[in-house]
């Protein structure tokens, strides 16, 4: 599968050792029953999967690693065939092979590895196109955005190959991104308006213009369905470094989900969800959330204006993976059962 997202670097900085002591590592209790005293890193790992293997929480990686805030901004980039040895007294783990030529001038010693070759911290394939095409717009994105105003010989519709005319287009960019407004997204209240779907038409490249005064001429490239005069467009998405490590949002979080994207009504492991919460509420991307099965109250049979409220059920966890001003994108982790729309999502 052409890969579509590059990790951003060519050069990996890897401490030897453990990393800060911000945390003390992993209690007893946090320890999975059957962990390895040793694991070799392989090709297709994440860091999920692998702190699965010693974790009963495998979001509390930067524990593991005793990792301090500075360092969780950045990813802790480990290779294959690289050798992980697990330290129970401390409940840390520590590296043990090297992974590449050492620079023995620097201190702490440093090793010089391309970044494309480290091991993620979930699996890429499941969110690519959520990282890199606009499936959902915010309203100040869409205020912000650029549209079509007309087509080449008059036309109502065109297609690949085809010219268009375009207003809004950022100053130097050379390849837009074709959407259309779709159906709009409510928070939980049902009436707040926070988005709108965004139904992904295609891409468009900018021809050269030296006079500012005319409109965009766009070249269209490749499209899912026919180009209209009002179809917007952004700049094409910048390659997005995804290698975050996973922890816990440092305040409390309570959001919704309002929307599935595997087509049915309810979601698994490894399916995208949409929550209405985002920026404004201080997410980020690499925030891990528990999910919580939210229960309607029922009403009392014999006294029919008494309502029933009834307990709420934690069934797993999502990794939020890319941000706008009032929505997310998370990708579900581990679940035990079906997700659905309005359950809540959750500071762990």
């Amino acid at each position: 599968m052409k890969r579509m997202i590059r990790i951003i670097g060519t050069i990996a900085l890897v401490w030897l050792g453990t990393l800060g002591f911000a945390h003390a590592g992993v209690e007893p209790g946090g320890i999975a029953p059957d962990a390895p005293d040793t694991y070799t890193v392989r090709k297709g790992d994440t860091l999920w999967g692998i702190a699965k293997r010693f974790l009963r929480d495998p979001w509390r990686w930067p524990d593991l690693w005793q990792m301090n805030r500075a360092e969780i901004r950045n990813p802790h980039l480990i290779y294959p065939g690289q050798i992980l040895v697990f330290d129970r007294t401390a409940g840390v783990l520590r590296t043990a092979k090297p992974v590449g030529p050492i620079d023995e001038k620097r201190s702490p010693q440093v090793r010089h590895e391309p970044i494309q070759d480290a091991i993620p911290s979930i699996p890429l394939a499941a969110i690519e196109p959520f990282l890199v095409r606009p499936q959902v717009i915010d309203q100040k994105t869409l205020e912000n955005s650029g549209r079509i105003v007309g087509l080449e010989d008059g036309r109502w519709m065109a297609g690949a190959g085809d010219v268009a005319f375009a207003i809004g287009v950022p100053e130097d960019t050379r390849l837009v991104q074709l959407f259309r407004p779709a159906e709009p997204l409510h928070a939980r209240d049902g009436k707040t308006l926070i988005g709108y779907e965004a139904r992904y038409l295609g891409t468009a490249k900018v021809e050269p213009n030296d006079d500012p005064r005319l409109g965009t001429v766009l070249r269209l490239q490749q499209t899912n369905e026919a180009i209209q005069p009002g179809d917007a467009l952004i700049a094409s998405q910048k390659e997005t470094l995804v290698n975050f490590v996973p922890r816990a949002p440092e305040h409390d979080v309570d959001a919704r989900i309002i929307k599935l994207y595997q087509g049915s009504l309810a979601a698994g492991r490894l399916d995208v969800i949409l929550l209405d919460q985002g920026e404004a509420q201080d997410l980020a991307p690499g925030h891990v959330l528990a999910l919580w099965r939210v229960r309607p109250p029922v009403t009392d049979e014999e006294n029919r204006n008494t309502k029933v409220f009834l307990p709420e059920e934690r069934y797993g966890v999502a990794f939020v993976f890319r941000v706008f001003e009032r929505m997310s994108y998370a990708l579900v982790m581990e679940t035990e059962k079906p997700v659905r729309v309005g359950d809540a999502a959750r500071t762990p």
